[in-house]
């Protein structure tokens, strides 16, 4: 996870934003093998740092059973590609932000920028 992520977590977070509860290498483990996928790194790293949570009113949830998504908001990580992108049933997959980090960040700052 990048700098400037930190960065804006640490100025805006209040107790209770994130739970800080990282999960166990056999959890993450777990994980990987029910759903078939392999997490990318920029998500198990924002894990182990905050968990689940966020600031602002955006919240990271965690991961989900449907094919190699995990559920961020309203929005997916793809976990084959390590995309962010939206899904709806009526629309199918629609492209969102290269990575993880290109998500949180854009997120972040307009959660912080609505406080």
């Amino acid at each position: 996870m990048n700098a400037q992520i930190r960065a804006l977590i640490a100025q805006h977070e209040q107790k209770g934003d994130f739970t800080h509860v990282a999960p166990t290498e056999e959890m993450l483990a777990s994980a990987q093998r029910l759903l078939s996928v392999t997490i990318p790194q920029q998500f198990v790293d924002y894990l182990a740092e905050y968990s689940h949570g966020g600031v602002g009113g955006i919240e990271i949830l965690g991961v989900g059973l449907d094919e190699s998504m995990a559920f961020l908001e309203v929005y997916c990580l793809d976990c084959d590609t390590g995309e962010v992108v939206s899904w709806s049933q009526a629309d199918g997959v629609l492209p969102g932000y290269p990575s993880f980090d290109d998500f949180l960040l854009q997120d972040l700052e307009d959660a912080i920028e609505n406080l």
